[in-house]
């Protein structure tokens, strides 16, 4: 199933990917798409435990500018649009800030791999999210959830707890 649904993009995130995808036939989606693979890849060095969900800037610091974004439509598969919720809720910032910094970190290194075609990491596949689960259980009255992004290394043990 797929869901059409529009994220706040500013212009800057918005021409990175439309130069990358001229340079690589691939579309703007799917790059962005790697992207956020390749953030889940590092997700420690993003997670945040506490606090308010952090927004994209309104204005630059330096001149004082109001930074334009425009809604960008998006048809993503139910999947795509899950991990997206989730990314809001674990990074605690927006869809559309963890959209920047995907495109922002890693957009060139996807690019380069891609006119190499050194698809190692890329997973060129059309199930981008392999080994991503988000599973519910009851403990002693409290709904607790687990989110996997990779396959734990004692997974039986986590199973049965």
């Amino acid at each position: 199933m797929y869901f059409k649904t529009t994220y706040v993009m500013c212009d800057e995130v918005i021409a990175l990917l439309t130069e990358a995808e001229e340079k690589t036939k691939h579309q703007k989606e799917e790059l962005l798409i790697k992207a956020m693979r390749k953030m889940m890849q590092n997700y420690e060095k993003y997670e945040r435990d506490e606090g308010r969900i952090e927004y994209q800037k309104r204005y630059d610091k330096e001149t004082g500018e109001r930074i334009i974004k425009h809604r960008v439509k998006m048809k993503i598969n139910e999947r795509e649009y899950n991990y997206f919720q989730d990314t809001r809720k674990f990074f605690r910032r927006s869809i559309s800030l963890v959209m920047a910094i995907a495109v922002y970190t890693y957009l060139a290194e996807i690019v380069k791999k891609i006119l190499q075609k050194d698809f190692e990491g890329l997973h060129a596949d059309n199930y981008p999210f392999e080994c991503y689960a988000i599973m519910g259980k009851c403990i002693e009255n409290i709904p607790t959830w687990r989110i996997w992004w990779g396959v734990p290394p004692k997974l039986k043990l986590l199973l049965t707890k």
